[in-house]
């Protein structure tokens, strides 16, 4: 597609972001008091917000002019958080997080595909990125010092010039090679062990072969010769009358022949009449073709990988022009302002002077400099003056305080004023509010049609280098101008020296500042003086630091449970789909992750726990997670920590050293297997081996550390949950169940997968199969398809179509899980956070009836 799809597609959605802003401002009034009101309100912003989340990723991943795109990735970072935000409120309102409005979408006029979320591709393409740069971790770590013995797989042929210079020689009589002294080749018992058993291999393959050809000869020379001696012997016996041959009558001859062709003559047109009719129905798309032509697909994708690969040029040429123009504007512009500016101070030291007769204390680096003085955030002689006669007076009073009682207010007047519902004081409003003025400013009038190669645009660089040079050159000034400050202060003390009063600077803001200043320091850290890559390759070799598959959420296969809003109105209990797991699987672990700006402004998730079945597919999750994102993982299940950082204090380094590499390297996951087992009420005898409590309430700590900004996520795989205590629901912020299979997903599975096979029944009853098969994993029923229509059934399907009842057989062999366990996860469901809060709600509505 053409810059201009884009350009508008980014235009229609600026104009709803705006209509969205508008409904926002109205929202912020309050006028919302019935909860049912309230709900359906935020469920309607939740929904336009994911339609609009939706557009901006396209237009982040294909929009090719920079300038644009920065604007376009603040308005998504910000949309994103507003999103979760909203989806945080409906799951307090709800006390679910499932969630299904099909009467909002139908007032809406929205398809599910319309609000279906995938992640942006910027995220993606840091994982090959890690990949690279792990790869390169691992070489140099097992890289070892030259050395006079080395192995022989570290033999290049650049390190023996002599024995190669020896080897290209003409050989006139036969010597023998010596390897020279300077290089000693010694082959590790590993090596030769390999080796030895690379060559058995060799010798037993090429037996093999021989012994195959050899008998493969054989029988077609006794085929040969079978078929000669049986006509040699016809012939033979008709020599010698023994056989009389018959003479077949012409008529019939010709019958017999009229006959073959005209049952082939059927045969064929029956043939091509079937042909046709199964071209037509997949034309009209009646039927499901074996082998769908993905030509138009192969070709978007192509156009979309070619639309990428043009980004970085664009980046690279923004990039000059910035650099370029930041050197011109500091020559002609840089010297001016640093006059300006020192001017500027300058006047504000006389002010102050001759006002009070000494100098203010100059703004701390940390909280502004000197712009606190341009804009004129700090205090001005007169209170300064007022303040310090107000001190007086309270030390004559000489601790006599004034009693001031202060009247609850009526309970009347609280309720008739208390507004109606509002979301809490949020960043990501204001945040858009900045981004749509910023468009409305730089780029609602900007004619863009002359700029059809999608330059980069001059003045804003200009004006965004002028703020950032003036911030810049402050800085500096800063330095000088406290310099000055405290030549002028010790000037001043000199020439009042001989007061009868003795005379003090006011230390009063220094002391306020000392005090942020500690504050914000935190204590030593032990790993500051360790390189960030020496602790990188220590996690490496541990094998906490791993790679994984790559796969996406875009490949789990679930439906979307499209009777939702009519069931959930009928039955509260209504279990979700497949489907909505990769909904909240992606608003929860990967959204978040995408970029710093995003994890700073959407709710915080520090932790989540995906438990199911075994087999249901929390690997799957799990690895595409990081996939999404191109996050680092780290694996701390108790094998991987098994005989590993035994001790309190390598423990407690450990900790810190993941969470100094997670923070550094993010976007990161730390990994956890079997997340139960640190929590368990009695570890069982046959995992104590693996003492799976040890790193428990470092993890608590691990969790409670994770900031806004950091883009962190502790994710936790378990199967069986309800052996933790209370702990290891306390230690998550969401638990997402992986349910088992229902009828919507395993129709367009088992459609998938039979029609990949093209002589099955275009027809065949799926919709029974995937009736019999509720409960039962996706990845079984692979594996009893695969079964079932192995080399032989496949070659018979012509003659002898598949029946459903052959699949059934093989899938139903699967051994469903008691009772007593799905009982023991429902209990387990109702123990969370968003479930308790649920069971109360339910009983006050209960009792509210009664």
């Amino acid at each position: 597609m053409s810059h201009i799809y884009y350009s508008e597609l980014w235009l229609v959605t600026r104009n709803d972001l705006e209509k969205l802003l508008e409904l926002e401002r109205k929202l912020q009034e309050g006028t919302l008091t019935r909860k049912r009101e309230i709900l359906n309100a935020a469920l309607s912003m939740y929904i336009r917000y994911r339609n609009l989340v939706r557009r901006l990723i396209m237009c982040y991943d294909q929009m090719l002019q920079t300038q644009k795109r920065e604007l376009i990735k603040r308005i998504l970072d910000c949309a994103i958080g507003r999103m979760l935000e909203y989806k945080k409120e409906i799951a307090r309102l709800n006390y679910t997080e499932y969630q299904w409005p099909g009467d909002i979408l139908n007032r809406l006029k929205f398809t599910p595909d319309d609000i279906e979320l995938f992640a942006s591709v910027s995220g993606r393409e840091r994982l090959e990125e890690r990949r690279k740069f792990i790869q390169q971790v691992l070489e140099s770590a097992r890289k070892e010092p030259q050395v006079r013995e080395r192995r022989l797989s570290q033999i290049h042929v650049e390190s023996m010039p002599d024995l190669v210079g020896e080897a290209l020689k003409p050989r006139v009589t036969r010597r023998r090679r010596v390897v020279p002294s300077k290089v000693q080749v010694v082959e590790s018992p590993e090596e030769k062990a390999d080796r030895e058993a690379k060559l058995a291999a060799e010798r037993v393959l090429h037996s093999a072969m021989l012994l195959i050809q050899s008998h493969e000869r054989a029988r077609m020379g006794r085929c040969h010769a079978a078929n000669v001696k049986r006509v040699f012997d016809y012939n033979k016996k008709v020599a010698l009358g023994e056989i009389i041959p018959k003479k077949i009558d012409r008529a019939k001859y010709v019958k017999s022949a009229v006959t073959i062709q005209r049952a082939w003559r059927r045969y064929a047109a029956r043939k091509a009449t079937k042909k046709r009719i199964a071209r037509l129905e997949a034309i009209l798309g009646m039927t499901v073709p074996s082998r769908p032509s993905r030509e138009t697909i192969a070709k978007d994708e192509q156009n979309f990988q070619r639309r990428r690969a043009l980004i970085p040029t664009f980046d690279a040429r923004t990039a000059k022009a910035i650099s370029d123009e930041r050197t011109r504007l500091l020559r002609i512009r840089g010297p001016g302002l640093m006059e300006d500016i020192t001017d500027e101070i300058h006047e504000w030291f006389v002010i102050w002077y001759d006002a009070a007769g000494e100098y203010d204390v100059f703004p701390a680096a940390n909280l502004g400099g000197s712009v606190l003085i341009a804009t004129g955030q700090t205090s001005t002689p007169q209170e300064y003056l007022l303040e310090k006669q107000e001190k007086a007076k309270q030390a004559r009073k000489k601790g006599r305080r004034a009693e001031r009682t202060v009247l609850p207010p009526e309970p009347e007047a609280v309720k008739a004023e208390a507004p109606g519902w509002t979301l809490p004081p949020t960043k990501t409003l204001p945040c858009l509010e900045e981004a749509n003025v910023d468009f409305i400013q730089n780029w609602s009038l900007r004619d863009e049609t002359g700029n059809p190669e999608q330059k980069e645009y001059l003045d804003l660089i200009t004006d965004n280098l002028c703020y950032e040079l003036q911030l810049e050159i402050r800085e500096i000034v800063d330095e000088l101008m406290r310099a000055e400050l405290e030549l002028l202060n010790e000037a001043l003390l000199k020439d009042r020296a001989r007061d009868k009063k003795k005379f003090k600077i006011s230390a009063a803001d220094k002391e306020m500042q000392k005090d942020k200043i500690r504050a914000t320091r935190g204590k030593k850290d032990a790993l500051d003086d360790v390189p960030i890559e020496k602790l990188f390759s220590e996690l490496l070799q541990a094998k906490i630091v791993r790679n994984y598959p790559t796969t996406f959420l875009r490949d789990w296969i679930g439906d979307l449970s499209y009777e939702h809003y009519g069931a959930r109105r009928e039955s509260p209990d209504h279990k979700h789909r497949l489907g909505e797991v990769k909904q909240l699987v992606l608003e929860y672990c990967v959204l978040p992750l995408i970029s710093s700006e995003t994890h700073r402004l959407a709710p915080l998730v520090r932790s989540v726990c995906i438990y199911g079945l075994p087999g249901s597919g929390k690997t799957f999750l799990a690895n595409a997670i990081c996939s999404e994102v191109g996050a680092l993982l780290f694996d701390v299940s108790a094998p991987v920590l098994l005989g590993k950082y035994v001790g309190k204090e390598k423990q407690r380094r450990l900790i810190d050293t993941i969470a100094k590499v997670a923070r550094i390297y993010a976007p990161s996951i730390i990994f956890l297997n079997a997340g139960e087992r640190p929590w368990l009420r009695k570890v069982p005898p046959e995992e104590r081996h693996l003492q799976p409590k040890r790193f428990a309430k470092h993890f608590v700590k691990l969790v409670k550390d994770i900031k806004p900004g950091d883009q962190i996520l502790f994710l936790s795989l378990s199967e069986e949950p309800q052996k933790g205590t209370i702990a290891f629901v306390r230690v998550h912020d969401g638990f997402i169940r992986v349910p088992t299979t229902d009828y919507n997903t395993l129709y367009m599975f088992y459609k998938n997968l039979l029609m990949k096979y093209p002589n099955v029944d275009r027809d065949i009853d799926v919709s029974c199969l995937a009736t019999m098969s509720v409960g039962i994993p996706l990845n079984f029923i692979q594996q009893a398809v695969k079964k079932v229509l192995s080399l032989r059934r496949r070659i018979t399907l012509k003659f002898n179509p598949l029946s459903p009842i052959e699949i059934m057989n093989e899938v139903l062999t699967y051994r469903y899980p008691t009772t007593k366990i799905m009982e023991a996860f429902d209990r387990f469901q109702k123990r969370t956070p968003l479930a308790k809060k649920r069971a109360k709600a339910l009983q006050a509505e209960e009792e509210a009836r009664d």
